[in-house]
């Protein structure tokens, strides 16, 4: 039996075409989904290239914190419950966030750093109070 061994050619440009692609990098994502019923406050901290959140909170008083720092951030945040708050801070080139509320009272607050940033916010309660502040570089 014979083995023919690739042309020096065909390596050359097998090379030159992986070559100019340049090297190689791991995509890293980060997601996480967080259900709580009654539960304590939920902190959650993301630095990965791709940051996915979804957090959905049912309880008396339901408090979240969301921080993403990456290429590409989303967080959706849902609660229900008598006294709601939401923070969520990302820095990224692309931002998502949406964050839902029900109850006597709503806190929501917005910052997102990045050249495309989304952030929508809804709101259904006695007190309703929401910032939002988005930025570019």
């Amino acid at each position: 039996m014979k083995h023919r061994l690739p042309s020096v050619a065909s390596l050359a440009a097998l090379i030159l075409c992986c070559g100019q692609s340049g090297p190689l990098h791991a995509q890293t994502a980060d997601i996480k989904t967080i259900v709580s019923v009654g539960g304590p406050p939920v902190v959650l901290n993301q630095n990965s290239q791709t940051n996915m959140a979804g957090v959905f909170m049912v309880g008396g008083t339901t408090s979240a914190t969301v921080v993403q720092t990456g290429t590409n951030n989303a967080t959706g945040i849902l609660q229900f419950g008598g006294a709601n708050s939401a923070a969520v801070g990302q820095n990224g080139i692309s931002n998502f966030t949406f964050v839902g509320q029900s109850g006597q009272s709503a806190s929501s607050t917005l910052s997102q750093l990045g050249s495309m940033n989304t952030g929508v916010i809804a709101q259904f309660g006695g007190t309703n109070s929401s910032t939002i502040v988005q930025t570019g570089p």
